[in-house]
């Protein structure tokens, strides 16, 4: 798979669930929000094949787009916490109903801008005019083998090194701050190296599912850590909210946090280990891409060579057979019997 293979799918991906999203259906939000952080990680590789204001002007839409999804998909991951919260703590279920009632308000209105976004940003036409012919003059070596390789190694390189200072910087002491950073750049990291895997710069994915992993570990510590800070809000804003009940939920949802905190100091290793896994597979000269490549180019070659020789063959037998034509034929000595 090449480069614009990973575009090409992506493009089709948002415009699979373009309705979905429109309609507010929480798998397509999902899936496209996930889409559109691909798609930010392939622009920045293209400037081989398109100018480089136009890769910046996608990248610059598709960020707004992703921003509009999240801020979408945060509020639809709050409310299912909160449900799952009123079946887990009945006691403070009257309290956790009214936050979740004005999350869903608040989900409403982040929906409509997000519907007037895509409208203001022409997401359909764009996505339309992107899927119909994007760099049709991209020739196959240069998808293939262009210097973007290059780019993504470094930028590999970069991210590794990142996560795994991230990752050291967190400490075994819980600082909010300092996990979430970690799970940035375990998130940056792993979306980058899923795109060298499928163009086959890497090739095992295992550490790639590493990442995921630890990624949605600390995703699931964070949001929990969101859900304490907004339910405190709330309880200071809404004199119907139960101070007690919003203590209570605060308990039980530290000692999850605490639980995942120490299931990540247990990865941690493991997290360290996926990076320099990554590194090494980087930094080796990717002999069976290169073959591959050389091969295509070669074939290539050698079929205009055969074509170029065909065509001088005919060129050479039409005056022969020109002569032929305009020789008279000779016929039978009939006089002679």
């Amino acid at each position: 798979m090449t480069l614009l293979d990973v575009f090409q799918r992506e493009i089709e991906t948002i415009r699979t669930h373009q309705c979905g999203v429109l309609d507010g259906e929480h798998g397509s939000i999902h899936d496209a929000r996930i889409a559109t952080r691909r798609i930010r990680e392939v622009l920045p590789l293209t400037h081989q094949w398109q100018r480089r204001d136009r890769a910046d002007q996608l990248y610059t839409m598709v960020k707004r787009m992703g921003r509009s999804l999240g801020r979408v998909r945060d509020a639809d991951v709050r409310i299912e916490l909160l449900r799952y919260l009123e079946a887990r703590i009945p006691h403070a279920a009257p309290s956790l109903v009214l936050v979740r009632q004005r999350k869903e308000q608040q989900r409403l209105w982040t929906m409509r801008k997000l519907v007037k976004r895509f409208e203001r940003l022409g997401v359909d036409r764009e996505l339309a005019h992107l899927a119909a012919a994007p760099w049709r003059k991209t020739s196959m070596w240069s998808a293939r083998s262009g210097r973007w390789r290059e780019e993504l190694r470094r930028c590999i390189e970069e991210r590794a090194g990142a996560a795994a200072d991230a990752v050291t910087h967190a400490t075994g002491v819980y600082f909010p701050r300092r996990v979430h950073a970690a799970r940035i750049e375990i998130k940056k990291f792993r979306y980058a190296t899923e795109i060298a895997v499928e163009t086959s710069l890497v090739g095992s994915s295992a550490p790639v599912r590493t990442l995921k992993k630890s990624q949605d570990l600390l995703g699931d510590l964070h949001d929990r850590q969101e859900l304490i800070d907004e339910l405190r809000e709330a309880a200071a804003s809404d004199p119907r909210i139960d101070p007690s009940h919003i203590a209570l939920v605060a308990q039980v949802v530290e000692a999850d946090i605490a639980d995942l905190h120490t299931r990540f100091l247990q990865r941690r290793g493991q997290i360290h280990d996926a990076c320099e896994a990554i590194r090494a597979q980087i930094r080796r000269p990717a002999v069976g891409v290169r073959a591959a490549a050389l091969a295509g180019a070669v074939a290539v070659v050698t079929g205009f060579e055969a074509r170029r020789r065909l065509l001088r063959r005919r060129r050479e037998r039409v005056p022969e057979m020109a002569v032929a034509i305009r020789m008279p034929v000779p016929l039978p000595d009939l006089v002679a019997k």
